[in-house]
């Protein structure tokens, strides 16, 4: 058999030698299995990685278009693609960032280096930094503050015997990274990976494990600046914000995108709060040669995906071979148009949908969500193991879950992202990193934009949102396999219907229930 093109589906591809009534997965998808080769530069494949690797396709296409309409988001390509200029380049852009770090005299001086070097986004994070709606009240914005400061993927990894050959290639690459910044030999550099690896294992020991952390009741912890400081009494954040501020202030970014940092932390959600405890506790106790060792680190590792071949190689050798078990980095012109989605994706974005994502396709998927709304709605009133309280609160939940298909009706203004092709990457990331300061914190206090997305139309996935009880569906994932406007139902509720069914599942999985139909 061809593809029917009525169905949408391939029935060629299915096994000729398994029944459907024995193994319906494997009559599906054996012969594909059975004979498909991982991609070297892949640590996984699928139907959204197909469709991810064409979306990148169709984002190179306009990203090189000579008259791309999208020209911040063209530059910042560029710059990425010029490899002779950073090779030219070395480590010379985040020199300044290291001797900021390197001549701290004394903890004082080092808490204000790594704060006026946060709004480029170089070196640690003591903390991570969103703003999104309060829990409790969601239609306004606050800031929420969780733990940070590691370069493992979380605390389990310093700990389990089992991650012992991780950590130690872990300390071969920060070895190799502290050569490559001059920072002495093998010898001398290996001394210093070992000791960073220490500084990091007692950050990590107050770290929550990845289960706690996904508590929304003991992960709601509102505090206010003064409890903070009380909190965080070694390390004095009221110092860090000053000099994050006067950093902030001094750059072209301030005068288009004004932030109030006092004023935003002001008011915060601590995700963590025994952490806060833990690292004031370890800053006052560590030496300050082992924490400028720290901050330098995580300066050259966190920029080493933006600087010369050598430093590169060395971040993908530990965290795509290691840590992904990916063999090969991926083509350089894709990390390019990762790192434009990342930084700037609603810009091309926006040509993307006039280019790839018809109108019908958003009405048709429209439907599909509503009907499959409504077969909750009949599989929640027939539950014979649902309370009817329960039954009743889960309906009022699910009449107020919110559609959002193919892109925002509100795009982001890039006016205040200052980026220019012949910037420099470094320079052009540390633009990046001001605007997307200033985008963030200046919602802070403010109300909930409940159109907002939080993916770009390119991106081949899909969300559910509970603090705003919305169900997300980006432009790029509304197209075959998943989603076909011209196929059978039956076929789009094998493909998209599972994705729209999972999305709404989220509204009750053990993180969603926690919220009302209102995102309380």
């Amino acid at each position: 058999m061809t593809t029917d093109l009525t169905s949408g589906l391939d029935t060629a591809a299915f096994s000729s030698v398994i029944k459907p009534s024995d193994d319906l997965f494997r009559f599906v998808n054996g012969p594909w299995i059975d004979t498909y080769r991982l991609p070297d530069d892949k640590a996984r494949y699928g139907s959204f990685d197909k469709l991810a690797e064409d979306a990148e396709s169709q984002i190179r296409d306009i990203l090189e278009d000579e008259d791309c309409p999208a020209a911040k988001s063209q530059a910042l390509y560029r710059s990425f693609m010029d490899t002779d200029a950073i090779e030219a380049a070395g480590a010379t852009p985040i020199r300044p960032a290291l001797d900021a770090i390197d001549h701290a005299a004394d903890k004082a001086a080092l808490t204000r280096a790594i704060g006026a070097l946060k709004p480029i986004d170089m070196g640690p994070d003591v903390f991570d930094i969103a703003v999104f709606g309060d829990p409790k009240n969601p239609d306004t914005n606050v800031v929420h503050l969780e733990q940070s400061g590691i370069g493992l993927p979380d605390e389990a990894y310093y700990r389990e015997d089992h991650y012992a050959p991780i950590r130690e290639a872990y300390v071969d690459m920060v070895a190799k990274q502290l050569r490559l910044a001059g920072y002495g030999d093998e010898e001398t550099t290996r001394a210093q990976a070992g000791r960073f690896l220490d500084v990091e294992t007692r950050i990590a020991a107050n770290h929550w494990d990845n289960v706690a952390t996904r508590d929304s009741q003991k992960t709601y912890n509102p505090t206010d600046f003064a409890t903070l400081s009380d909190e965080l009494a070694h390390f004095d954040i009221a110092a860090w914000a000053d000099a994050w501020q006067g950093a902030y202030d001094a750059t072209p970014a301030a005068k288009t995108q004004p932030v109030d940092l006092t004023a935003a932390l002001q008011h915060t959600i601590v995700h963590e709060p025994s952490f806060l405890k833990g690292f004031d506790a370890f800053w006052n106790n560590a030496d300050l040669d082992d924490l400028k060792l720290w901050a330098r680190v995580h300066v050259i590792i966190g920029t080493a995906s933006l600087l010369s071949h050598d430093y590169d190689a060395a971040n993908f050798d530990f965290y795509g071979k290691v840590l992904s078990g990916t063999t090969q980095q991926r083509d350089r012109w894709r990390r390019g148009v990762s790192l434009v989605n990342g930084v700037c994706g609603e810009d091309v974005g926006r040509e993307y949908v006039k280019r790839h994502f018809p109108e019908s396709s958003k009405q048709r998927m429209g439907q599909l969500v509503g009907n499959l709304i409504d077969a909750y709605r009949v599989s929640i009133t027939n539950s014979d193991w649902l309370g009817e309280e329960t039954k009743a609160k889960a309906l009022e939940k699910l009449s107020k879950f919110t559609p959002m298909i193919g892109y925002t009706e509100r795009w982001r203004d890039y006016t205040a992202f200052d980026v220019h092709a012949d910037a420099g990457l470094v320079a052009n990331m540390q633009a990046a990193a001001l605007y997307e300061w200033g985008f963030q914190l200046s919602k802070a206090g403010k109300p909930v934009d409940k159109g907002e997305w939080l993916m770009n139309p390119q991106t081949v996935n899909a969300y559910y949102e509970p603090s705003m009880n919305v169900i997300v569906f980006p432009a790029a994932i509304l197209q075959p396999p998943f989603f076909n406007p011209d196929a059978e139902d039956a076929a789009n509720y094998g493909g998209i219907g599972a994705v729209i069914g999972h999305e709404i599942g989220h509204g009750f999985d053990d993180q969603g229930a926690q919220y009302d139909g209102d995102g309380v």
